[in-house]
Formats: structure tokens, C-alpha cells, sequence
């Protein structure tokens, strides 16, 4: 079976996407650090080709629906084992049914896509409130943050409009990458902890003052650790300062 490799961007995707919907026999998408070689397994590098990747999205939003790329794009960030060729799936039916697709809620390539775009989704949602900046030595403002799935894409246009006037630096440390806004530009690089951070002289005072505020405002009658935990799950309390 032919399968097209992609390195790991979403517009490579997309070209391996647009590659496999043009062959009418089954084929896979896989990212290239992960590809395994079979007996029969035939690999073909998709490269990344800006006017296929444009086709693709123009696929899903004029012979589907803008809802139709939301999901289709979603399901891409989650990076759940088999996410691609679950979209694949999809972007057949969606080729095949235009706008009916999204209605077939009992299908199983629907349910699966949907289901993937609605757990980024939710996650994206809740680190809206989760992240937690700190303050550096030069004034950025830093957050580390490690979510189950790719959403530093998803966040990016939330902080632009709330810190827009800040420098400021989300990094997911679990991928190795960050959102960088600087002087108002907006760049996504690579980033490892290869240094340790230097924080403002007052970071410390300004922590202690939040955790101090996090447990005086608490009702301590009303306390309920069950619902705590679902609200703030304990994976990701680490990095939130009030849980340190």
C-alpha cells in the first residue's frame, strides 16, 4: 500500500491529503519521524506544496463547509494515533458528499473526526484560562505549558488580544516548541530548555501573593477536591502557580 510521508507541518499535510484523494485505491498518510516500513508498503515523500495545500482547504470549505475545515483541522492538531488517515477518511466522504457529510453523525468517519476536533477544542478552551505567565529579567513574559494536543496554534489569537501590548513567550514544552510575539510580530519556532530562565527580581513576591490570594478567596466549607480535579485536571496543575 502506498503510503505519503509528510514532516509533521500542517501544509505538508494537507499535500500528502490532496496526494492520497487523488488515487482511487486505499493508500495512508504518515509523518515522517513515525513511518515504519513494511513488506509491502510503498513510501512517498509529499514535500509541501503551498497551491495543494490551498485546494485542500478550499475542498473543505466550498464543497463542505467552513465547519467542515474546523474539524478537518482540529482533528490534525489533536495528533491521536491514526488522526490521519481518520482525516483522509473524512475528506473522501466530504469529496463525495459535500455538505451532507457533517450530517452523518452516525457515521463512523464522522464521529471520529468530530470526536478528535472536540477534545483540541475543549482542551484549547480550558488553556485559555490555564496559562500561567511569568515575568523574565528583560520584561517578556514567559508560560510553559504541556497539553495533550498540538494548541499553541489555538491560543496564539486569544493572548494577541489580551497582552497585545507585552511581549510574551508560550512554550509548550512537551513539543519542544513555542509562540514567540514580539513588538507585535507573532513567530512560532523551536524551543528546548536549554538555559535556565532568569526571572524578575519580584517574580517570587508576585507568585506568593497569587497563591496567598488563591486560598484566602476559597470557601473552605464549599471546598470539593471531585470537582476540582475535573475542572483543573491534576496534569496540569504543574504548571499553574497557585497548585505549586
Amino acid at each position: 500500500m502506498r503510503t505519503y510521508l509528510y514532516d509533521g507541518t500542517f501544509e505538508s499535510f494537507l499535500t500528502a491529503l490532496s496526494l492520497a484523494l487523488e488515487r482511487a485505491d486505499d493508500c495512508a498518510i504518515a509523518r515522517e519521524a513515525g513511518a515504519e516500513a513494511g513488506l509491502f508498503s510503498e513510501f512517498v515523500n509529499a514535500g509541501a506544496d503551498p497551491a495543494r495545500a490551498a485546494a485542500m482547504r478550499s475542498l473543505f470549505e466550498e464543497r463542505g463547509s467552513d465547519e467542515s475545515w474546523h474539524h478537518a483541522r482540529y482533528a490534525f492538531l489533536s495528533e491521536a494515533a491514526g488522526a490521519e488517515d481518520a482525516v483522509l477518511a473524512y475528506a473522501r466522504l466530504v469529496k463525495a458528499k459535500g455538505r451532507a457529510a457533517d450530517d452523518m453523525l452516525a457515521d463512523d468517519r464522522v464521529k471520529r473526526v468530530h470526536g478528535l476536533s472536540a477534545s483540541v477544542g475543549g482542551e484549547a478552551h480550558m488553556f485559555k484560562g490555564f496559562v500561567r505567565f511569568k515575568e523574565l529579567a528583560d520584561k517578556t513574559l514567559y508560560a510553559k505549558i504541556e497539553p495533550d494536543h498540538n494548541i499553541l496554534p489555538l491560543l496564539t489569537g486569544h493572548f494577541k488580544g489580551r497582552l497585545g501590548e507585552f511581549n510574551w513567550v508560550i512554550h509548550d514544552a512537551r513539543r519542544g516548541r513555542a509562540a514567540l510575539y514580539f513588538k507585535g510580530e507573532l513567530v512560532f519556532a523551536p524551543l528546548t530548555q536549554a538555559r535556565a530562565l532568569e526571572f524578575d527580581g519580584k517574580e517570587d513576591q508576585v507568585q506568593a501573593l497569587w497563591r496567598h490570594f488563591f486560598k484566602t478567596a476559597a470557601i473552605k466549607e464549599r471546598t470539593n477536591p471531585k470537582l476540582q480535579r475535573q475542572n483543573v485536571p491534576l496534569k496540569y496543575r504543574k504548571n499553574l502557580t497557585e497548585f505549586e
